[in-house]
């Protein structure tokens, strides 16, 4: 069984596994979060949701888009003011020129990773108009925002090559602390590309997620002894059934939730025997299949990581404008 798992944690890494940095292709493989906050120099919501889905789409467009594991780096944006002109006129025009400014950022250690900027005018009725009319032609899709994007790529992969053995220090803390879904996170966060900290921590994934599942299952079993303890019949057994099989059987307690299931199952009266024969087919049915298990390690990392990972504010990001 562990044999295989780290076959197939491999079997995608072989064909790369001797560059530091790796090809183009395979900066792509990080994904990205963009974030304008809203109080960010007074854009206007309509501009500043127009200027934030113009970056997702450039991001995208360099397979750099998608939902980031960790929230530490992140893609966002500002606009500055260069001139404002007012037009007595029949309305009123207000014309602007503007230079925007886009950055790569670390925003826990504040560090801006890459930067670029380009300046662009607009006109109209009101502030909002000229906003969004020189936004709107816009297009980053763009040689000088992919520059700017693998730019800033590469220091994250830097950044994972240098700081592995804190990533995985960090990791190891938190399971000590049975922090466990988020020392599966840490590790989850280390991008393929970064080869050398993504095998470091394939080799330490494992021995956590053992750690966690065996954490789990003495505390299901707990649970389920008490429940079972409480009302011996076969109501308290669907009730204590049901935690049970939920652990995972390659647990080192797994064998000890089959013998509480026997004992339950001695105990049940023979006018419950139909409920309880039920109640063991729906349990041998919910085992999870091996190639579940398998991607489990690093599903776990990624979902506690979407649900978990703080929301990047305004006070976040206030260093960078």
């Amino acid at each position: 069984m562990k044999k295989l798992l780290i076959i197939i944690f491999l079997l995608p890494l072989i064909g790369f596994a001797q560059n530091d940095l790796g090809e183009a292709g395979d900066i792509d493989r990080i994904a990205l979060d963009v974030i304008i906050p809203e109080q960010v120099s007074k854009i206007p919501e309509f501009a500043r949701s127009l200027l934030e889905s113009k970056l997702i789409e450039a991001v995208t467009e360099y397979g750099m888009g998608g939902k980031g594991v960790s929230p530490r780096f992140c893609v966002t944006a500002k606009m500055e003011v260069l001139s404002k002109d007012v037009v007595s006129s029949a309305p009123t025009m207000q014309t602007y020129s503007f230079q925007v400014f886009l950055y790569l950022v670390d925003y826990v250690d504040k560090n801006i990773l890459s930067s670029t900027s380009f300046t662009t005018k607009g006109a109209g009725a009101n502030e909002n108009k000229a906003y969004t009319n020189a936004l709107r032609p816009i297009n980053l899709k763009n040689q000088n925002v992919k520059k700017f994007l693998d730019d800033g790529k590469r220091k994250i992969i830097e950044y994972y090559n240098a700081r592995c053995d804190f990533v995985i220090a960090r990791a190891k803390s938190l399971a000590t602390q049975n922090q466990f879904r988020e020392a599966l996170s840490t590790l989850s966060g280390v991008p393929e590309v970064s080869k050398d900290c993504y095998m470091r921590t394939l080799q330490e994934i494992g021995p956590i997620y053992q750690d966690f599942i065996d954490h789990d299952c003495k505390m299901m079993i707990s649970a389920a002894s008490y429940l079972w303890a409480a009302e011996p019949n076969s109501n308290g057994a669907l009730k204590a059934g049901s935690i049970l099989c939920q652990i995972d059987p390659d647990s080192r307690c797994y064998n000890d939730a089959q013998g509480i299931i026997k004992q339950m199952a001695a105990k049940v009266q023979k006018d419950e025997k139909r409920d309880w024969d039920f109640f063991v087919k729906q349990f041998e049915n919910e085992v999870k299949l091996e190639a579940l298990r398998i991607r489990a390690f690093r599903d776990i990392g990624v979902a506690w990581g979407e649900n978990q990972q703080p929301v990047i504010t305004y006070q976040n990001l206030l260093w960078v404008f």
